[in-house]
C-alpha cells in the first residue's frame, strides 16, 4: 500500500519540528473516528523541549494536536 503506513511503523520514531528541534519519541496517536484523521500525537520526552505551555496526559506525555505529519526516514516532522 504505497503512500500509507501502519501505526506500528510510526510508534517509536523521533519527533521533530519543521525547524529541526527535537520534541521526543512518538508513543501513541489518537485518531478521529468521524473522519479518520490523526488528531493528537502523544510524545514522550525527558524534558519540556518545546517552548510554551503544553497539554500533558496522565502518563506525562506531551499531547500535540495535529492533522498531519511528515515521515522523513526515522523521524516524524510536525508543524
Amino acid at each position: 500500500m504505497e503512500g500509507r503506513m501502519f501505526s506500528r511503523d510510526l510508534i517509536g520514531k523521533e519527533v521533530e519540528t519543521i525547524t529541526g528541534r527535537s520534541v521526543g519519541t512518538l508513543e501513541d496517536l489518537v485518531i478521529d473516528t468521524d473522519d479518520g484523521s490523526i488528531r493528537y500525537l502523544l510524545i514522550s520526552t525527558a524534558e519540556n523541549v518545546v517552548g510554551g505551555s503544553h497539554k500533558v496526559d496522565d502518563k506525562g506525555r506531551i499531547v500535540v494536536e495535529t492533522d498531519r505529519i511528515r515521515v522523513d526516514g526515522n523521524r516524524l516532522i510536525i508543524n
